[in-house]
């Protein structure tokens, strides 16, 4: 009688067990739009404000020491020009350029 006993109460047992199924939380899934700001990449410098090269003077030397100092004086003062356009555009995309 009280193997029957043990077996009723294990069958119990095992039919309860098995009567109880838990079904695992499924993720809830939520939809929705963000507004992220991102920082993209814009050119500082407008290309049609850039300065265009000096032309070369080296073909205009002759030899003739005033006439040559005269052409290199004027090279440069195009030169300096064009430094000066350069770095006046620069300027507006750097903070730090009147320290150096």
């Amino acid at each position: 009688m009280r193997a029957r006993s043990i077996l009723a109460l294990a069958a119990l047992s095992l039919g309860a067990c098995a009567g109880r199924h838990v079904q695992p939380a499924l993720p809830v899934i939520e939809a929705r739009v963000e507004r992220v700001e991102v920082p993209v990449a814009v050119a500082c410098i407008d290309p049609a404000k850039v300065p265009s090269r000096p032309t070369k003077v080296g073909a205009a030397l002759n030899g003739d020491a005033v006439h040559d100092a005269d052409v290199l004086a004027k090279s440069n003062l195009r030169l300096l020009s064009a430094l000066d356009q350069a770095l006046a555009l620069i300027k507006g995309c750097t903070a730090d350029l009147d320290r150096h």
